[in-house]
């Protein structure tokens, strides 16, 4: 009882007026999703033939039933009049109830809250009021004497009430922004009172506000308190993936030019990092002169929803489940070739897009097609943390790059890297490495989901959820594509087929990547020579891009041959980024940076190769 005191009393403090607190709660998601599904119900009653459809009136119905017209304060017909349910009287009731909760929650606090005088408020009080008593009457004399003109009325103020729904869904929209100016005012006081003296902390201490109840961000060597911006971020839960991290660079490349030109909303500012490091220079007018000129060829609205990504993504979905069920009730050397194409065609294509926000601008569009990585049995929050912060903001950065350390020692990518004596054969048993890559993504979850190494640049957010998301996906791939085939079949026959399925994926997954940053062209940088090099010309400098002109190609690689492109312009849909490859090529050799791209995926491959086997032998390059 006490807890719920002090949680009305806060809620009291927070919300000085009615007015205030109506918004807070008309805006909440569930209020939004009790009209989204109003507005779904009432779309299938324009559907439903009027038929009498019985429904068998089992005698809990007949309880709930009773119960509720006791309840109910308005009058009402009696459903269970006979030994059945006619499913015409389940959707009138529906109607009745749906009607007169949608007075009582919203129509009616709003005319009391609403700066009206008192005559307005009594006169859509009656008005209301006398509709709302009129309807149930108006549903009674209908089950009695029903018409075939009433039917007609009845669908006809079905659809106006999917009207008044879509009305409503809209102007939550706007009470949502309302709702963001309440919230921008107080944080404008508090920004007032902080710049009285500016706080700084140490990474320890950022580190540790990383979820979405205690959300700190640093850009540059700013510290910001998104926490109450989460909700009307246009990017979703992104911020999430970055929360008591370093966000710099992806605030400079997935928002607009116009934005990243001044500096984050000030009313969240409450420190600075102490200490700070910059190793990149945002300042030049390099990138957001390249970002000007793409914008301008191509408004950011059109940046994704590319119908030919939809198709891409739809076939990609279709052919995975498809070879999934023949795999898992055939196991042949054919259907594990199929799954392993299909699983990494379905990242590629699709869940690459996705984790970075650029299959749909509809965010729960992305963020499903993020998780296509979790139908192919691997995980997107670790993906989205260790590939979007670990290696897009600090691309072939040696102590920054999450690539650097994931693969040694193992395999030696960088010249400033320890030299083994096994690393002079690292050309020849890198094929049976990249083998395993699928094994190590899979079996590396749960250790990727605590991983906090390099800290000041990376650290996100994982719920219980997720962590109970990737127990549930995990046991289904080993019963799936293991357990079930061992049963079925024979282990011996299931596993040499798992093996092939997961070699397959390994190999057209990984390839792609290594033929991006580690060749020959590539650059590589690290703590020593960075020197404040300017983000944007690190990204053409450290990437190399391999065969543009082949339809083939790009889409195989769902656009990672478009790779320069790509890691300017993450938030760009694959099939799109050859559209603006002309702007980025012009503007690199304007600024005499080198622009690569190798004229077939073998040639890039051959230069992946030829790495390989220098860095092998030579302590240098």
């Amino acid at each position: 009882m006490g807890d719920l005191k002090i949680s009305t009393l806060n809620l009291t403090k927070r919300y000085s007026n009615s007015f205030q607190l109506f918004l807070m709660v008309h805006s909440h998601r569930v209020f939004r999703g009790f009209f989204i599904m109003l507005l779904i119900f009432h779309m299938i009653l324009l559907l439903v033939p009027w038929i009498e459809i019985k429904i068998p009136a089992w005698p809990i119905l007949k309880i709930i039933f009773a119960i509720g017209a006791s309840l109910w304060p308005f009058p009402t017909f009696d459903m269970l009049s006979e030994e059945n349910l006619y499913l015409r009287q389940l959707l009138m009731k529906t109607l009745e109830i749906s009607v007169i909760m949608l007075y009582t929650i919203d129509l009616l606090p709003k005319i009391f809250i609403w700066r009206q005088n008192a005559l307005w408020k009594f006169v859509n009080i009656v008005i209301l009021s006398q509709m709302m008593f009129l309807l149930p009457v108006s549903i009674i004399a209908y089950d009695k004497v029903a018409l075939p003109s009433d039917t007609m009325k009845l669908r006809i103020f079905s659809i106006s009430f999917c009207f008044v729904i879509v009305c409503e869904i809209l102007s939550i929209r706007e009470q949502k922004s309302l709702r963001f100016l309440q919230i921008t005012q107080r944080q404008q006081e508090k920004q007032r009172q902080i710049k009285q003296k500016i706080q700084e902390f140490s990474w320890c201490e950022i580190v540790k506000h990383d979820s979405p109840d205690d959300c700190w961000v640093v850009i540059k060597d700013k510290i910001y308190d998104v926490t109450q911006f989460l909700q009307y971020h246009p990017g979703g839960n992104m911020i999430l993936d970055g929360a008591g991290g370093d966000c710099t660079a992806l605030w400079y490349s997935y928002h607009p030019s116009k934005l990243i030109k001044q500096d984050p909303p000030q009313q969240y500012l409450i420190g600075k990092v102490r200490d700070y490091q910059q190793y990149y220079s945002y300042d030049d007018d390099f990138y957001s002169s390249i970002k000007e000129e793409v914008e301008e060829l191509i408004p950011r609205n059109k940046w994704q929803n590319d119908w030919k990504l939809f198709i891409k993504g739809f076939l990609c979905i279709i052919g995975y489940l498809a070879s999934l069920y023949y795999y898992i009730n055939y196991c042949t050397l054919l259907s594990a070739i199929l799954l392993g194409f299909f699983a990494a065609q379905a990242d590629v294509n699709i869940m690459h897009d996705g984790n970075h926000y650029a299959f749909s601008s509809n965010k729960t569009l992305s963020f499903l097609a993020g998780y296509v990585l979790d139908l192919t049995f691997s995980t997107s929050v670790v993906y989205r943390r260790s590939h979007n912060f670990g290696h897009h903001s600090c691309v072939n950065h040696l102590e920054l790059d999450r690539a650097f350390d994931t693969t040694f020692p193992y395999i030696r990518l960088h010249p400033l890297q320890q030299r083994y004596w096994y690393h002079k054969y690292q050309h020849l048993y890198i094929w049976i490495i990249y083998t395993f890559v699928n094994f190590t993504d899979v079996f590396g979850t749960f250790d990727e989901m605590q991983w906090f190494s390099n800290f000041p640049c990376r650290r996100g957010y994982v719920s219980k959820l997720q962590v109970l998301l990737q127990i549930i996906v995990k046991i289904l791939w080993i019963s799936l594509t293991l357990i079930y085939p061992s049963i079925k079949f024979s282990y011996k026959v299931a596993f040499g087929m798992w093996f092939i399925y997961n070699a397959v994926h390994s190999y057209n997954y990984a390839l792609y990547f290594s033929v991006n940053h580690w060749t020959l062209e590539a650059g590589v940088v690290d703590n020593q020579n960075i020197n404040q090099t300017n983000w944007g010309k690190l990204q053409i400098q450290n990437s190399s891009n391999f065969a543009l002109g082949s339809f083939i190609w790009t889409h195989l690689s769902g656009g990672l041959n478009y790779q320069i492109e790509h890691h300017l312009f993450p938030q760009f849909a694959h099939t799109r980024l050859k559209e603006i490859k002309k702007t980025i090529q012009q503007k690199a050799q304007q600024a005499n940076i080198k622009y690569f791209e190798f004229p077939s995926f073998l040639d890039a491959l051959i230069s992946h190769y030829q790495l390989l086997k220098i860095l092998g032998s030579q302590d240098k390059i």
